[in-house]
């Protein structure tokens, strides 16, 4: 079945492309092979060296945007195939890239219906408006549905993980290497051509410009070390009470052995469920990222050690709704 031509491509890469990233660095990248089956490729240059030396945050990113392009495929009345590469470690076949997927197109098939929400989904850096009671009982009847999320809305619950969140955040901004390529993803100049493009610019991270000078300026210099041994570093870095506002907290677990790509498409989705059921969210990666804080909520929770914590997400109802993403343009998006 080969109905693909490269205008199709592009536009299947920017429908997908919708799809949440680490830092939004839009990783994925589309291909057209010549049996009309897409090839999906990880660029390497928009790979964490310090955040993600291992590649799974760059792997889950490409597996979201594998999901947008089945949705986008299924929007268009195809259903596809879905090989995943990762495992393959092939950077040969694109240069500066690493195979994530093949998604070939088999036969008719039907729009996904969580495919509609993809617009509405965004990421919430601030205080959130709490949820109706009956937003939050569905939040609830929804997850015990599943096997893959736990959700928290016990207030005592969601203050613990607002303040393990400080001390573990604390831990990566120390970081020197971390704290710089963060900054190098925060897009704090609006005049910058990138400044709509990717990364986290001021909307995103809900920042007015004095704030984002300071951000820019204590966390991508050594002012930050000089701060941080006067005792004021978490001050700066604190998002609990941003945190605690939040009506609940969505545990987000996986198989420890799953490739990326497959939790990756699975994220997604995941996301698009609290987008459908009224929610904006923002996740706090640290506490997967860090293995202390991890095993520490799954203790405490009851998630079975045997599965992988993949990201803590902060729910709520946020107060406005982002008026623009930032997001490569379409010719980037396809090699």
């Amino acid at each position: 079945m080969n109905f693909m031509d490269a205008a199709t491509l592009i536009n299947i890469a920017v429908e997908a492309n919708r799809a949440p990233s680490v830092h939004n660095t839009q990783p994925a990248r589309w291909h057209l092979s010549s049996d009309g089956a897409i090839l999906l490729a990880c660029d390497l240059s928009r790979v964490l060296a310090a955040g993600d030396p291992l590649m799974r945050d760059a792997g889950l990113s490409c597996g979201a945007a594998a999901e947008g392009t089945v949705m986008a495929l299924g929007r268009r009345g195809v259903t596809c195939d879905v090989e995943d590469l990762w495992a393959a470690h092939d950077t040969q076949t694109i240069a500066g890239h690493r195979l994530v997927a093949r998604i070939a197109p088999s036969g008719p098939g039907f729009e996904d219906d969580l495919e509609r929400f993809a617009d509405q989904r965004f990421t919430w850096r601030d205080r959130f408006r709490p949820a109706a009671e009956q937003a939050q009982r569905l939040l609830a009847e929804w997850a015990r549905g599943t096997t893959d999320v736990t959700v928290l809305q016990q207030r005592s619950d969601v203050a613990w993980l607002a303040r393990l969140n400080d001390e573990t955040s604390m831990g990566f901004f120390r970081n020197r290497a971390f704290r710089d390529e963060l900054v190098s993803w925060m897009r704090l100049d609006p005049s910058a051509p990138d400044y709509w493009a990717d990364g986290m610019n001021r909307e995103a991270m809900r920042m007015g410009a004095l704030t984002a000078r300071a951000a820019g300026l204590l966390l991508g210099t050594s002012l930050f070390e000089t701060v941080d041994a006067l005792g004021l570093g978490k001050a700066l870095t604190a998002e609990s009470a941003r945190t605690r506002s939040a009506s609940a907290i969505a545990l987000f677990h996986r198989p420890p052995t799953e490739s990326p790509v497959l939790t990756g498409r699975a994220f997604y989705r995941f996301w698009l469920n609290l987008t459908r059921l009224g929610y904006a969210a923002w996740p706090m990666a640290a506490l997967a990222d860090n293995p202390e804080s991890a095993a520490a909520i799954q203790q405490r929770f009851a998630v079975d050690p045997e599965r992988r914590l993949v990201n803590v997400l902060r729910c709520g109802v946020a107060p406005a709704v982002p008026g623009r993403k930032a997001r490569l343009e379409a010719e980037q998006l396809v090699i």
